[in-house]
């Protein structure tokens, strides 16, 4: 996650985990200074879109398809209700993606056997939309952003497993899931793709 705003600004809030890329900055990247994966999941945010567009642009010209961005930035982030961080973090001189396993993280394997117990919550966070094009049988849909408004809806009491279509919104789900008192979650950090009844996941 790559925070456009000033260096000024980030140091003195954001997102858990971002790294600071202030927009200005952003023309002293040039494509082999971005991962060479073109499936990386890249999330902006800023508190102005017209950088956030920028910064899409760019990323389409260099074939970083799977790149996006946090409506709302870190304003909407604190009113989920979820903490922040402070303190420099400047994003390095070349961007790799290496998708690693966190402690919240459920592997592929795992999430797939997951899918026949009963006593297991598929938590699905993407849009309506993606939801269309296939689901998981018994996955409870809200979409990430409905999510700290619509967290009561998601059983405490059972496991949750939370996914979207790359492993991204996921993560912010887990968030804010997180700071409303949910102790029992998992994430799926991967890509997932339905056609017809049928799902592909892939790292």
């Amino acid at each position: 996650m790559l925070d456009l705003r000033a260096a000024d600004k980030f140091a003195a809030g954001h997102i858990p985990r971002a790294m600071s890329l202030p927009v200005t900055s952003l023309e002293k990247y040039q494509e082999a200074n971005w991962p060479s994966f073109k499936g990386a999941a890249i999330v902006f945010y800023s508190d102005n879109q017209a950088d956030i567009d920028k910064a899409l642009e760019l990323m389409r010209d260099y074939g970083l398809s799977k790149a996006t961005y946090f409506p709302g930035g870190l304003a909407r982030w604190q009113k989920l209700g979820t903490p922040v961080e402070a303190g420099p973090k400047p994003a390095p001189a070349n961007l790799t993606f290496v998708r690693k396993l966190e402690a919240q993280d459920i592997t592929i394997p795992d999430f797939i056997k997951a899918l026949d117990n009963a006593n297991i919550v598929i938590l699905d966070v993407r849009n309506d939309a993606e939801r269309k094009t296939g689901q998981f049988k018994g996955a409870i849909h809200i979409p990430s952003d409905q999510i700290g408004s619509r967290y009561k809806e998601v059983p405490k009491d059972k496991l949750v497993i939370v996914h979207c279509a790359t492993g991204i919104r996921a993560g912010i789900a887990y968030e804010t899931l997180k700071a409303k008192g949910f102790t029992n979650l998992k994430v799926l950090n991967a890509n997932v793709a339905f056609t017809g009844d049928k799902y592909k996941i892939t790292e």
